[in-house]
């Protein structure tokens, strides 16, 4: 599992800021509602899910140059080996990213 330390460090920093810079703030009625982690391990495989409070899910974007941010999902995505999200009831969204060992 090693191998992966870096990678899941990466991804769970990115879906945490995602969920604390968009997911409260777009809760904003909700914003008291926890923000949770899973990690979960299944053989060689580990999923790294988010769970926060907002109904909105995550936009791939393509920032300008002089943006300062919004390549969070694209680091997401080129880490993982498949990413998604999907929303909660009765209110709420779950990200999830799947980290794989290097072949």
């Amino acid at each position: 599992m090693g191998e992966l330390g870096e990678n899941m460090e990466l991804i769970v920093s990115e879906l945490s800021t995602n969920a604390l810079r968009h997911g409260l703030r777009l809760a904003a009625t909700r914003a008291l509602e926890p923000i949770r982690l899973a990690l979960v391990r299944r053989g060689r495989l580990v999923t790294c899910a988010i769970t926060d409070p907002g109904s909105t899910g995550p936009v791939l974007r393509y920032p300008g140059p002089m943006e300062p941010g919004g390549l969070g999902l694209h680091i997401v995505e080129s880490l993982s080996a498949r990413w998604g999200w999907a929303p909660l009831a009765p209110y709420g969204k779950i990200v999830w990213a799947v980290l794989a060992p290097q072949p």
